[in-house]
C-alpha cells in the first residue's frame, strides 16, 4: 500500500465514475514497429502514453517532495501518520484496493509507466527473489507503509530482505511493479512474501500487521515453514 502516483490517479478515477514514489527512469522506452502497411492509430499509442507517463512522474515527484518529512529515525519520506489504521490515506487506499475497478485502473497506470519490457525476465527475477528469501519485501524508501512494515519486522527480530524499487536503475522498478501487479492483483507497496507466499502489504491483503495480530498462529506457521522461526 502506498500514497503515491495512485493517490492522484485513483482520485481522478473516482471523480469521473462518481464512485512508498516512482523513481523516474533515465529514459522511457518506446516501441518502434516497422510495417509494410500504412501506420495504424493503434501503433501510435506508445509515444502518447510516454507523454502521459512523463507528466505523471513529474506530478508524483513534485507531490512527494512537498509532502516529505524526516521521521524520528531520520528517514525522509511521506509522513508516518499516513500509515495509521484510521488515517484518510489508509482508508482511501484500502477502498481502492478492495475492488476490481480500482485494481484494473491502477494496473493500467502501472503498465503505462513500465512501458515495453521483457516480462518473462522480470517475472523470473521476482520468482527468484521471493523463492530464495524467507521473508521478501518490495518497497519504496519514501513510503510510510513500507517503513512501518520494516519497523514491525525489526521489532520482532524477523530477518527480511528488501528490494527498494525507487533505487533501481533506469525503469526497472516500474517494470517490476507492473509485473507484481499481474501476479498479486495489487500494484501497491510494500509487497510482502513469506516462504514464497504473498501476504499483501502492511495493512491489507490481509497484510503483515493484521496477519500477525489477528491470525498469529497462521503467521507463525508461515514463518516456521519459511525457516525463520
Amino acid at each position: 500500500m502506498m500514497t503515491s502516483i495512485w493517490w492522484w490517479c485513483s482520485i481522478a478515477l473516482f471523480m469521473q465514475t462518481s464512485c512508498h514514489a516512482f523513481h523516474r527512469p533515465h529514459q522511457i522506452k518506446t516501441l518502434r514497429r516497422v510495417v509494410e502497411n500504412p501506420t495504424q492509430l493503434s501503433e501510435m499509442k506508445r509515444p502518447i502514453l510516454d507523454q502521459l507517463a512523463t507528466f505523471l512522474f513529474k506530478l508524483e515527484n513534485d507531490r512527494v517532495e512537498k509532502a516529505s518529512v524526516i521521521d524520528e529515525k531520520g528517514r525522509k519520506g511521506e509522513p508516518m501518520e499516513w500509515a495509521q489504521d484510521d488515517s484518510f490515506a489508509n482508508i482511501f487506499s484500502t477502498i481502492v484496493a478492495s475492488n476490481d475497478l480500482g485494481y484494473r485502473f491502477k494496473q493500467a497506470v502501472a503498465d503505462i509507466v513500465a512501458g515495453n519490457y521483457d516480462e518473462l525476465t522480470t517475472k523470473q527475477s521476482i520468482q527468484d527473489f521471493i523463492t530464495n528469501e524467507p521473508v521478501a519485501m518490495y518497497s519504496f524508501t519514501t513510503c510510510p507503509f513500507c517503513r512501518k512494515a520494516k519497523d514491525f519486522l525489526d521489532e520482532q527480530n524477523i530477518t527480511y530482505k528488501t528490494i527498494e524499487l525507487d533505487l533501481l536503475e533506469g525503469n526497472e522498478g516500474n517494470e517490476i511493479r507492473a509485473e507484481l501487479g499481474k501476479m498479486t492483483k495489487r500494484t501497491s507497496v510494500p509487497s510482502i512474501f513469506i516462504g514464497g507466499e504473498y501476504i499483501g502489504g502492511c495493512n491489507d491483503g490481509p497484510g503483515l500487521l493484521p496477519l500477525a495480530r489477528e491470525q498469529p498462529e497462521r503467521f507463525n506457521s508461515l514463518l516456521t515453514k519459511a525457516g525463520v522461526l
